[in-house]
């Protein structure tokens, strides 16, 4: 299979955007909560339980990019390549 390379910052918004898409339709209104951390209060993120689905779901697309579709990220390529 051909490799294609695409900017890391476009990769990861790609796999990024589909992992939230995924996690939000499962969680629907329990996806967010506020921060609990000092000074965050106001800051929305997932909940522990949808963080964990996330990075799952992150993990799982950015494998079937690679394997079935054949893009990869441009870190993987050494620093004389050319980015796409």
């Amino acid at each position: 299979m051909i490799k294609t390379h695409i900017t890391n910052s476009s990769f990861m918004e790609f796999i990024d955007e589909m992992a939230t898409q995924i996690t939000e339709m499962n969680f629907g209104a329990d996806t967010y909560a506020e921060s609990s951390e000092v000074g965050q209060e106001n800051v929305m993120m997932f909940t522990e339980e949808a963080q964990d689905y996330y990075n799952d779901k992150y993990d799982e697309y950015e494998s079937m990019a690679n394997n079935i579709a054949g893009v990869y990220s441009s870190n993987e390529l050494a620093p004389q390549e050319d980015e796409r």
